[in-house]
């Protein structure tokens, strides 16, 4: 009988190692958005290549919205297309990367393929930044202040760093 607790003990014991040491050695990406002044993370969501996220806005002098598209690649952001209505100061004529398409009323960057090691983006009220992923909007000149300075990035976390960060 004292055998076979010992050999349960030692099970549990060699399997919560286990688990514990997976925990500590598999990695987790996570692509996040902070409040660069602050520190503050404002989301985050663990990603696998693949995932894509958008970011849309108003054009500052044109009022047209702009959308530019990205993918995770690699565990980095890559940037790899862009889409407007019309030229305004600081939209591309032409593509000097990827592929320039003319249709639906709308000018079209693809395939730009640009790697970016993060995004910084100021927010703000009249240009109405938008962040869509997994086909949900996140209003960021609604959760924000206007003005706030926000860091768009990837990390790899251990899931148990991962996991206890949250509490």
């Amino acid at each position: 009988m004292t055998k076979n607790k010992n050999f349960k003990f030692f099970l549990l014991l060699f399997l919560f190692i286990i688990l514990i040491f997976s925990l500590l050695v598999f990695k987790v990406n996570v692509l996040q958005i902070i409040n660069y002044q602050s520190d503050k993370i404002i989301w985050e969501q663990t990603v696998e290549d693949g995932d894509d996220f958008s970011i849309k806005y108003l054009h500052s002098v044109a009022k047209t919205p702009v959308i530019e598209f990205f993918e995770i690649k690699d565990g980095k952001i890559l940037l790899t297309g862009t889409e407007y209505q019309s030229y305004g100061a600081g939209l591309p004529t032409s593509a000097e990367q990827g592929d320039y398409i003319v249709a639906d009323d709308k000018f079209i960057i693809k395939n730009i393929d640009q790697k970016l090691p993060e995004i910084m983006l100021r927010v703000s009220d009249y240009a109405q930044h938008e962040f869509i992923y997994n086909e949900k909007n996140y209003k960021l000149y609604e959760n924000v202040k206007t003005e706030t300075l926000l860091q768009i990035k990837t990390e790899k976390f251990s899931y148990l760093r991962f996991i206890l960060r949250r509490y």
